[in-house]
């Protein structure tokens, strides 16, 4: 996740970097953090770096944030803005250049972490990509590119069509990342698969569009041929 903050107050830039860095260490969460003191050089990076979340102070040394979040929707009409600002009498503008939220200076980190819980929800559901740690960087994933995921002496195994992506990392933490999901389905211990990539399901296995063969826990055979029957007729009717 890219963020960026926009505050020329450089104790109010410090004090939210601190909050952005604590909420994404508590909730395992990859952030990368870009700081700007003003709108010009902000506005300059718009055609270097894709944001996430941008906070956005209204006040700043001659310059007005609304009048900078209109430049960003130019640019980006779907980045989340959060204002961070001293006043609420900004509101009616702030809709309309669709803020997701306001934070009135000075705020606790409990209400920051109450934004940022639904921030998080807002862009898990449209989020088309999972970001991993491979080897000592972060990769991009498109979801639509995974085939299915395995494990294997400490390491997530990423497999899609054109390479195998391995993460170091316990399958208990990565898991949530895919399951949120509904074409991710668990069909074995530390196994999934996209549904989205099942050709047929033959007896014992689920044959991909790759032609790889993915097993069916004999244990856990019922529920997961009941969930993936039940995944092809809600796509078949239009349900998802």
């Amino acid at each position: 996740m890219n963020v960026a903050v926009v505050d020329d107050n450089k104790t109010d830039q410090n004090e939210l970097t601190g909050y952005l860095t604590k909420y994404c260490n508590e909730n395992q969460f990859h952030c990368q953090i870009y700081t700007y003191q003003n709108g010009p050089d902000f506005l300059a990076s718009l055609g270097r770096e894709s944001f996430d979340l941008i906070f956005l102070d209204i006040y700043m040394n001659g310059e007005n944030g609304i009048q900078i979040a209109e430049k960003i929707r130019l640019h980006n009409p779907d980045v989340l803005i959060i204002f961070s600002t001293t006043s609420r009498s900004h509101a009616v503008e702030g809709f309309r250049v669709r803020a997701f939220d306001y934070l009135v200076k000075p705020y606790t980190y409990d209400r920051f972490e109450e934004t940022m819980n639904h921030c998080s929800q807002a862009l898990t559901k449209h989020a088309h990509y999972i970001e991993v740690k491979e080897g000592r960087f972060y990769t991009k994933v498109l979801l639509d590119d995974i085939i299915y995921v395995d494990y294997y002496n400490h390491y997530i195994q990423i497999h899609t069509r054109s390479r195998m992506i391995r993460s170091y990392m316990p399958f208990s933490e990565f898991a949530p990342m895919l399951t949120c999901y509904p074409q991710f389905l668990t069909c074995y211990r530390n196994c999934l698969v996209n549904m989205d990539k099942i050709e047929i399901q033959d007896g014992k296995d689920f044959i991909m569009v790759t032609g790889e063969r993915v097993p069916i826990s004999r244990g856990m055979k019922n529920e997961v041929r009941q969930a993936y029957a039940d995944y092809v007729f809600n796509c078949v009717s239009g349900g998802l």
